[in-house]
């Protein structure tokens, strides 16, 4: 008898559907949303957690009177579990894809102002040269959870370190001080220790004020910056600044144009700031997915002349 055969006989017996069923509960926080969403029993559901329970000999859902919560060994089942689930999903697109081509839909996860650029610069390329592909962004600037197969991509803005994907660095940007020519010109800020008595839009969700880093001949220098708005959206606050309420210090791919058009002036001139590298990140094996494929391929063709940086 071959050495695997008892473990393989093992797993079989564990059967995707109670796989599936213990996912939903976990994901949705109850048996009955779970019995609900798969459209089966609750006891259907129940039945198949237990038998989970069973095989394993573990514990995996403490049950209360309305909820449930997973149990840290739940926990841990449930982080390999969407794996499978995800590769399930992969070894179906690649099926289906090698009789249809390039189709179906990928969703992408991105900040909203980088999803907006990925929307507006990318999307267009792909949809031209795969007509047959449907692409949708989820902006969020929570990192998605990328072992979820309902996220095909992601990107992602600043340090990253996750073993379980794949990332392509594709560029980085940078964040410029702007404000409008009357702004500017009321207060003209010499230094970033000027910023720190200006009207400053920071980009906040509890209160105004920040620290605001910049890069001069190597040397960094921060300034504690206050005002009299925050706002945790970088759109807003352009819009806030193109108000002249003050200076933002905001990516420069969303403030890039209206430099260009005068309607809001670059500011400490001599100073950068630290630029962001972007990462687009997937799933090992997510290239074995033709459409999916595609995305990366047409992204890591155009976002990097984007980024500029």
């Amino acid at each position: 008898m071959d050495k695997f055969e008892p473990m393989v006989h093992d797993i079989r017996t564990l059967g995707l559907p109670a796989l599936l069923s213990f996912h939903t509960v976990a994901k949705l926080g109850g048996i009955s949303a779970a019995a609900d969403e798969l459209r089966m029993a609750k006891s259907g559901v129940s039945r198949h957690v237990s038998q989970l329970e069973s095989h394993f000999g573990v514990s995996l859902l403490e049950r209360g009177a309305r909820s449930v919560r997973l149990t840290p060994v739940g926990r841990r089942l449930d982080e390999r579990i969407r794996s499978i689930l995800a590769e399930i999903d992969l070894l179906q697109d690649i099926a289906h894809e090698e009789s249809v081509g390039v189709s179906g839909q990928v969703t992408i996860a991105a900040t909203p102002e980088f999803g907006g650029l990925i929307a507006t610069e990318l999307f267009p390329v792909l949809q031209e040269r795969h007509p047959n592909l449907t692409l949708v962004m989820r902006p969020d600037y929570a990192f998605e959870d990328m072992q979820d197969p309902g996220t095909d991509l992601a990107f992602r803005v600043g340090t990253f370190k996750d073993d379980r994907l794949v990332a392509l660095e594709l560029g980085a940007f940078s964040r410029w001080l702007v404000a409008t020519p009357a702004t500017h010109a009321q207060y003209a800020p010499k230094s970033p220790a000027d910023l720190a008595t200006l009207p400053c839009l920071t980009f906040r969700g509890d209160h105004p004020g920040g620290t605001w880093r910049f890069v001069k001949a190597g040397t960094e220098e921060t300034v504690d910056v206050s005002g009299p708005i925050a706002v945790r959206s970088f759109g807003i606050l352009l819009q806030l600044a193109q108000a002249g309420q003050g200076f933002a210090n905001l990516p420069d791919f969303m403030v890039r144009n209206e430099v260009q058009k005068k309607a809001l002036v670059r500011c400490l001139n001599g100073y950068d700031a630290p630029t962001y590298p972007v990462f687009l990140t997937f799933r090992p094996g997510a290239r074995n997915v033709a459409r999916v494929a595609a995305v990366i391929e047409t992204a890591e063709e155009i976002i990097p002349s984007i980024l500029r940086t």
